[in-house]
């Protein structure tokens, strides 16, 4: 019996002398032991690839709860700045930790997870050929604490985190790279000499093996939401869910009914009187949650998939509606969402991916059915996409499908190609586009890349994507290097010189102004930054500023040179600025009484924290513009003299680690005054015109405070208050300040919120 109960003993002794490792910033498990061991840092940011004067060490090791990485930064405990943050902000002026991983070894896609002094957590993904975004937020655990000389930062990145393809074997290979941010000097380290925004980042990882596991992990998050807008009296109560599952054999599905989309982050204030629709990123968890293998775009030029459709403003025709008024007065500017439904899976070379949305029927219109088919094939180095889209618009009883081909090829770590064809169909008006790319880095420090675009005239991708313009054919080719060791210029640490060369026309050969820009970046000893660019722009039509006019095609412009000067000073304890001025001035206009266009334009801002849980950010921006050129109708066109004054204000105030209070603020104050009537000829030349314009004036108001309190990781009690609008006036003389009050007085919106938000 003794010899039973000794075995057993024995058996239980592992286990019960077994300790789970403790996410405290502190590395005294002996787990970490055996870890793998970093130790040689560059400074990236400014990109010297000089070694670090600062000693760091990163360890790397897995075990069956995910990937555990912990840091030791050696520095003066004097020097340490621990301001506090948004989450995923990204002018954290706090030291910081990080590290990325491309859990699949394959260069297709990277996730970054960073976490401050302040444990303050920021994570994102950079996927191939995309630059950084910061939209995604993971379920995974960080923590740093300060000791005698050093600090110390203790992540935990769980194995069900992300879809990664299944591994049968023990070990797991992984791309991962590790990076450091000293605060006071504005440098970013890193062990592979590389940093997220250069162009063969993902390349540059190093790969490792580690113990590999797999978790199952189910996430179910329900919500209550009220909302009350005293402007509109519309009241709205919502009660929803999304549900996570990750099988942890690489498949995944995430599903939302009757979500509140209707969120605590507001949008950024753009004035704009073009032709070409505003982008605005995605805001809402939902849709960025596992979004990477839907998100296939082109810098700002083109999105497949832009999900701000999805929920966005319903069509009405309250002008056939038998209760004309109750239509007009039932009018949102949102839709209401039935359900989204997410499913992705990867196999060793492939990922495959469906998405579905429906928006909810209403009296007065019907919502619209949105359908995505997303697959990737892995092939060697290269990568051969498919993509399809479709939407039934149930009100106006019209559906639009989009067909991609996508083809990226990963030559060297040097040399990068992508390429893309698109179709589109719409009401049986069919549409092509193609996109070719390439991104070549000959040496560490310097880079080429050049993009072909072509779409045509028919080419339709906003019913469920984003198409910047179509009819548009684009050249551009671009190259910069970076300099350092300066013998003369002994106050510089870096200069990056650049230069753009851009053609575009319209598909019928109707060239737009050529573009040639060049840019200068020093960044110097002292943390602080200087950059002068210039643009010169010749002679060429405006193809979009009539509106497709069939007669009246284009405007012909007269070349233009403009010049623009920036800097940002170096942090000085407990505040720091910047400021811009700029100028352009173009040819005056022989076809009619012109003095020629000229704008000016200045920026100052700054942002104050006294106290590591406090900080004020404010800017103030002027822009004034003669011969200002904006379209009326048809062929009639005014000049003004435009002014648009922009003042923003913001603050940030925490309380521990659980409460956020935040206030974001944007006034605008636009003037359009001396307005001379315009008309352009079948040839686009300019000419006088005898038809009555008014002077007008436009001011816009966006403000939220928010109260954002953490129950637990993800889990969040928002109270949210939003007040805007915009008042535009045609033939009024207004003082400024008038116009600033105006959409404060008069809203468009009053909007009280509170949502409750829960992890399960």
């Amino acid at each position: 019996m003794q010899r039973i109960i000794k075995y057993i003993l024995l058996l239980w002794i592992p286990l019960i002398s077994s300790e789970t490792i403790i996410i405290d910033g502190n590395l005294d498990e002996k787990e970490w032991n055996s870890a793998f061991v970093i130790n040689d840092y560059y400074e990236v940011v400014p990109f010297t690839l000089n070694p670090a004067e600062v000693k760091t060490t990163a360890k790397i090791f897995s075990n069956e709860d995910g990937i555990y990485v912990g840091f030791i930064n050696y520095q003066e405990n004097s020097s340490m700045i621990s301001n506090k943050s948004l989450r995923d902000a990204w002018d954290v002026n706090a030291e910081q930790n990080g590290v990325a991983i491309d859990f699949d070894s394959d260069g297709a896609k990277a996730y970054m997870f960073m976490i401050s002094l302040a444990n303050v957590q920021r994570d994102g993904v950079r996927q191939l050929g995309s630059f950084p975004e910061f939209d995604w937020d993971g379920d995974w655990e960080a923590k740093t604490k300060k000791h005698d000389g050093y600090w110390i930062s203790e992540f935990l990145i769980p194995w069900d985190i992300v879809l990664m393809k299944p591994e049968e074997d023990i070990k797991r290979k992984i791309n991962v790279t590790t990076y450091r941010y000293l605060a006071n000097e504005k440098v970013w380290l890193n062990d592979t000499k590389t940093s997220g925004f250069r162009t063969n980042f993902l390349s540059n990882l190093r790969t490792i093996e580690i113990n590999s596991f797999s978790k199952r992990k189910i996430n179910f998050f329900p919500f209550i939401a009220y909302t009350s807008n005293s402007v509109t009296s519309l009241n709205d109560n919502k009660l929803g869910a999304e549900v996570f599952l990750n099988t942890g054999t690489g498949k995944q599905i995430n599903l939302t009914i009757n979500p509140d989309f209707g969120q605590a982050e507001s949008d950024e204030v753009i004035v704009n009187f073009s032709a070409q629709e505003t982008f605005y990123s995605e805001k809402r968890a939902f849709f960025n949650e596992n979004q990477s293998l839907f998100d296939l775009n082109h810098y700002d030029r083109y999105r497949i998939i832009n999900t701000r459709r999805i929920g966005a403003k319903s069509s009405y025709l309250c002008s056939s509606s038998l209760n004309e008024n109750d239509c007009i007065d039932s009018r949102k500017n949102y839709t209401d969402i039935d359900y989204a439904l997410r499913y992705t899976q990867k196999n060793e070379n492939l990922d495959f991916g469906v998405f579905v949305a429906k928006e909810s029927d209403e009296r007065y219109t019907n919502g619209k059915d949105f359908y995505a088919i997303r697959s990737k094939k892995k092939i060697n180095k290269r990568t051969v996409g498919y993509f399809l889209t479709h939407v039934e618009n149930n009100f106006l009883n019209e559906s639009a499908t989009v067909n991609v081909i996508d083809f990226a090829n990963v030559k060297s770590n040097k040399l990068t190609i992508y390429n893309d064809l698109i179709s589109s169909e719409r009401e049986g008006e069919t549409g092509f586009g193609y996109r070719s790319q390439f991104n070549y880095k000959p040496t560490p420090s310097s880079r080429r890349s050049g993009s072909l675009l072509y779409f045509d005239d028919s080419l339709l991708l906003n019913d469920f994507g984003y198409l910047k313009k179509n009819d548009w054919f684009h050249i551009g080719i671009g190259s910069d290097i970076t300099l350092i060791d300066f013998k003369k210029l002994k106050r510089v640490k870096e200069l990056e010189l650049g230069i753009d060369f851009n053609y575009d026309s319209d598909t019928s050969g109707n060239s737009n102004p050529v573009t040639i820009g060049q840019k200068n970046e020093f960044t110097l000893l002292n943390a602080s930054k200087f950059q002068f660019t210039w643009d010169l722009k010749t002679s060429g039509k405006d193809t979009t500023i009539t509106r497709k006019n069939i007669n009246f095609p284009y405007v012909k412009n007269k070349g233009s040179f403009s010049f623009n000067l920036d800097y940002e000073s170096p942090s000085f304890g407990i505040w720091e600025y910047d400021w811009r001025v700029g100028y352009e001035d173009a040819d005056k206009y022989e076809s009619f009484d012109s003095n020629g266009y000229k704008r000016r334009y200045a920026k100052i801002g700054g942002s104050f924290y006294p106290v590591d849980f406090f900080k004020v950010g404010f800017s103030a921006r002027i822009r004034n513009e003669k011969e200002w050129l904006n379209w009326i109708e048809n062929n009639d066109l005014a000049i003004y003299d435009l002014s648009q004054k922009t003042i923003s204000i913001n603050m940030n105030w925490y309380r521990g680690i659980k409460h956020e209070i935040r206030l974001k603020s944007q006034f605008v104050a636009l003037e359009a005054k001396n307005p001379r009537s315009l008309t352009v000829n079948e040839s686009g030349y300019l000419l006088n015109n005898n038809k009555e314009i008014n002077p007008f004036s436009e001011g816009i108001t966006s403000f939220q405070i928010r109260y954002k309190y953490e129950i637990a990781p993800l889990s969040y009690i928002y109270l949210v208050y939003t007040k805007g609008g915009s008042m535009f006036e045609d033939n009024t003389s207004r003082e400024t300040s008038e116009i600033f009050k105006d959409p404060w007085n008069n809203p468009d919106n009053e909007i009280f919120s509170i949502k409750f938000r829960l992890k399960y």
